[in-house]
């Protein structure tokens, strides 16, 4: 497929800005809801009021490119950019490095503070996040106990 996607967390940041800078943020959402386009085409996606420069599209196209977020392609003198995942996916991949990482750092610490955050979620969010975790653990008993053929030899 493409390389590794990279990129760095920054805690401090908002939404896509925890892994994107601004203008690939915006490049990415342009994207998402566009598809396959050419520098011109994201420019003109832009609000009228965005002042961004031709060149500086192309200079972080082509970074996003190296960092596997887009591919491109060649069609005429143009080159068009596609994003390699969906949003949906960008995001799952994402946030399974940061907790990979975050695990990594302090597993126990990481567990405190998220069922310490998820403690001020809605109820009903609350549920499906318990659901989920008893559907895991069910899963991992039934992978652990001897399959009935075992049991009879």
């Amino acid at each position: 497929m493409s390389k590794e996607l990279k990129f760095n967390f920054n805690p401090f940041k908002e939404g896509l800005n925890h892994v994107l800078g601004t203008l690939e943020k915006d490049i990415m959402e342009v994207l998402w809801k566009r598809g396959e386009s050419s520098v011109k085409d994201i420019l003109e996606a832009f609000p009228a009021d965005k002042d961004i420069s031709y060149s500086a599209v192309i200079t972080v196209t082509n970074r996003m490119t190296k960092k596997g977020l887009l591919k491109k392609r060649k069609m005429g003198k143009a080159y068009l950019y596609n994003p390699i995942y969906d949003k949906e996916r960008f995001c799952e991949i994402v946030s399974k490095k940061v907790v990979d990482g975050i695990s990594g750092f302090s597993l126990k610490s990481a567990m405190v503070h998220f069922v310490d955050y998820m403690s001020h979620m809605d109820p009903e969010k609350m549920a499906y996040f318990s659901k989920l975790l008893e559907s895991k653990r069910q899963k991992q008993l039934i992978q652990k106990e001897p399959s009935v053929d075992t049991k009879k030899r």
